[in-house]
């Protein structure tokens, strides 16, 4: 059971909100349980039960012993500071499902050499890759059914995902939003380029993946997953000019495919969205399409809009004019999408919340040294009259952290993630590229939200990546 539950997690983290059972709310959160949550408790129990049965004291040294001391220390502080927390119900939510993630990597570190062979391993990384496709192409569903029409009760798109927005759809999958969408592609596009560096037998099939993936991710226009994405990969590159070519120079070209694959992806999304964008209900075109997307993914820098304009201006001109004598008026206005590029006021917004989150964590010396407690930010942003609700997070997980558990809270975090690291790179010294390129993406990531429900994925993928690939 627990083999079993292991295969399917991967593909069940991508269920993080849809289906959904609500449990109610209050006026500070929303009580739900997601697929990706129930799966997870569920591998907890099986994994910790075979644990305690066969192999609870099975190579426990000294060092594993100190090693466990510095790690710990950081749930069991954070945990602790849920009672002290503005919102205690949520604090004591969180600590749960954080020492649910905790549970689920220990259980894998300790479980995979003993219990996961080579043939479970394969199964692995083939079901997470279906699995990763079958969820893309329900990501281009919800585009397809989006322009022709279906409710968002059909396609599960977000209030801010239809045509109406842009010009053109962008999918959040099974997730809440698409930012959390395009952040569970992270890991499988880039384990992917890490596998078709190390040449791997199937590799037809990996390059498939990787530019269905990359053009996935790159359609949910989620800025924080794609800049993630770029800045992952400029790093894996580095890394493997300076470390990994001076051990083998076997593949010269292996870097420029794999470049090569992502910049083809980049170049089939965007015409994806211009085609969107010009069968669209709205008044936009293919070449007004491309303009915004290229204006909002560099936050309103290049700006070719009114360019694409005049070029379709001229356009117009040369097609033959129909006659439009007997058609309804109604039918020939078109509808205008809300946003013409940039969106200002999404940036405007983290910053505000950032900078709210900052000045009430420098308000006294205990928020400072152990901050509102876990769970407790935007109950204490909103008592600060900075928040329009209590219900409103932070958006940047640095900055709610630092609010949350003050700067004991992030000093022992950094220190658990430092002891994870240095442990990891012992352990597994031929997966060192793979794993610090996931931390690099998940912590640029970090930047644009905050919370654990919809982002398991940040806290588990690592660790099953290392112990199953």
């Amino acid at each position: 059971m627990y083999k079993v539950l292991l295969l399917g997690l991967p593909v069940a983290l991508y269920f993080s909100y849809y289906p959904v059972i609500s449990l109610g709310t209050n006026e500070t959160m929303n009580l739900e349980l997601s697929l990706a949550l129930v799966w997870l408790v569920l591998l907890d129990v099986c994994g910790g039960v075979l644990v305690v049965k066969r192999h609870l004291l099975r190579g426990l040294k000294k060092g594993d012993v100190k090693r466990m001391v510095l790690l710990l220390s950081f749930p069991i502080f954070v945990t602790v500071s849920a009672f002290w927390s503005h919102n205690l119900l949520r604090g004591v939510l969180t600590a749960g499902i954080m020492w649910l993630i905790i549970i689920a990597g220990a259980v894998a570190v300790k479980l995979a050499p003993l219990e996961v062979d080579t043939k479970v391993r394969r199964k692995w990384l083939r079901v997470w890759m279906i699995g990763t496709l079958i969820v893309c192409a329900w990501c281009i569903g919800q585009c397809v059914l989006d322009l022709v029409g279906c409710s968002r009760e059909q396609t599960l798109l977000c209030a801010g995902c239809t045509y109406k927005m842009f010009g053109f759809p962008h999918p959040n999958g099974f997730a809440i939003e698409p930012q959390f969408m395009g952040n569970l592609l992270l890991a499988p596009v880039i384990a992917v380029a890490w596998l078709l560096l190390k040449k791997p037998l199937n590799a037809r099939f990996l390059w498939g993946c990787l530019i269905v993936t990359s053009v996935t991710l790159i359609l949910t226009f989620s800025r924080g997953a794609i800049y993630a994405l770029m800045v992952a990969m400029l790093f894996m590159t580095a890394f493997w000019l300076m470390k990994e070519r001076k051990k083998d120079r076997t593949d010269r070209w292996g870097l420029v495919k794999v470049w090569g694959a992502i910049i083809l992806s980049f170049v089939m999304a965007l015409n994806v969205q211009g085609l969107m964008a010009a069968v669209s209900p709205t008044n936009d075109t293919y070449q007004s399409g491309v303009a915004k997307v290229i204006n909002h993914l560099s936050l309103g820098i290049v700006d070719i809009r009114e360019k694409a304009a005049k070029n379709e201006g001229v356009e117009a001109v040369e097609k033959p004019v129909e006659n439009y004598e007997e058609k309804p008026v109604e039918n020939l206005v078109q509808e205008e999408a809300i946003f013409d590029g940039y969106v200002q006021e999404s940036t405007d917004t983290r910053i505000r919340l950032t900078d709210a989150a900052l000045n009430v964590w420098s308000g006294d010396l205990k928020t400072v040294l152990v901050g509102v407690g876990l769970g407790g930010a935007g109950e204490a942003l909103f008592e600060n009259g900075l928040s329009p609700s209590p219900k409103e997070i932070v958006q940047n997980e640095y900055a709610s952290m630092l609010l949350e558990t003050g700067l004991i809270g992030v000093g022992l975090g950094i220190v658990a993630l430092v002891v994870l690291i240095i442990w990891a790179i012992r352990r597994w010294p031929s997966k060192v590229l793979l794993m610090l390129t996931l931390i690099v993406a998940y912590a640029v990531s970090l930047c644009f939200f905050s919370g654990l429900p919809n982002a398991l994925q940040v806290y588990l993928m690592p660790v099953l990546i290392l112990v199953m690939i």
